[in-house]
């Protein structure tokens, strides 16, 4: 089957707690809210590129259990072809709980249950069934999956985008295989050492990252936008002034639509600036997958 974009990734159940604060260790707090959402950042990257007009398909692992038919469910309704998604029988379905502080920052625990069940011989498999022009992967789902998911993307001239996130589950084997590498500042740090505070400093990541052999990067600086480094050059892309109210799959959203603009301008400072927008939009509203913006309202905003 033919996608502009695959997506290898998890498909979590989120748990978020809304809290004015976070609690002290040891201390119980009252929370203004819990709610369970479709969660993943495979899942949360599927359903942006989605929603931003491009053909796609899901690659991962849920439970054969009730939350794993729900997120299966949830993305056939978001357009996001499931075909490729297995139904474990050893693992249950993977589940993070985030809280999510008056700030609108979020802090994350879970356990990755089906995701990391993925095999070689499930990505050879599915691989051979699949053509695309990108491939979207992070770091979610077991080793072996994500090297053999990349390999077979090169094998296929597949344009790599390795999202580094989270930073628990960085290995370095991965960046050979990167065409693309996009960290925020903690991923930053954990792979380089370089503390991302200001532009020098992510420019002097960036060169670090580059010199791992990974051709194109972008260094995402939170509030302070990203810098895009390739070809030994370097472009800040400014990010959109709003209000944040829930950052929970804000990189995701960045990631889907990088790679949604990058397929139709092959310029990776537009889309940056494509993606900013996208993932600004998406922090300035309360919710998960529901407020990933549609690609009319990317289009609308830059339009103004």
């Amino acid at each position: 089957m033919k996608y502009d974009i695959a997506v290898v990734g998890s498909i979590n159940m989120d748990v978020i707690v809304e809290t004015p604060n976070y609690p002290e260790y040891g201390e119980t707090l009252f929370c203004d809210s819990i709610t369970m959402k479709p969660g993943g950042k495979g899942a949360n990257q599927a359903v942006s590129v989605a929603k931003l007009g491009k053909k796609t398909c899901l690659i991962g692992a849920v439970g054969n259990d009730s939350a794993g038919k729900q997120l299966i469910q949830n993305l056939d309704s978001k357009n996001v072809d499931t075909t490729h998604i297995i139904r474990s029988e050893e693992a249950g379905t993977g589940t993070f709980v985030a809280m999510i502080d008056s700030t609108g920052e979020n802090t994350m625990v879970g356990a990755k249950g089906a995701n990391d069940s993925l095999t070689t011989e499930d990505m050879k498999k599915i691989f051979e069934q699949i053509e695309a022009k990108i491939l979207l992967i992070q770091m979610e789902t077991s080793q072996d999956s994500i090297i053999a998911a990349m390999k077979a993307a090169k094998e296929r001239n597949m344009y790599v985008i390795l999202d580094p996130a989270p930073a628990e589950g960085i290995f370095d084997e991965a960046f050979k295989y990167a065409d693309l590498i996009t960290p925020n500042k903690q991923e930053t740090k954990r792979i380089t050492g370089i503390e991302v505070t200001d532009e020098a400093s992510a420019l002097e990541a960036a060169k670090k990252l580059s010199g791992l052999g990974i051709k194109d990067v972008i260094v995402k600086m939170g509030e302070h936008g990203s810098l895009v480094y390739q070809n030994g050059q370097a472009t800040v892309v400014d990010a959109i002034k709003v209000k944040a109210v829930d950052t929970v799959g804000a990189g995701d959203c960045f990631a889907g639509a990088l790679a949604s603009s990058y397929l139709d301008t092959n310029d990776l400072v537009e889309s940056a600036k494509f993606a900013s927008v996208a993932a600004g939009i998406k922090v300035a509203r309360h919710g998960g997958q529901e407020a990933i913006p549609t690609l009319k309202e990317v289009q609308e905003y830059v339009g103004k």
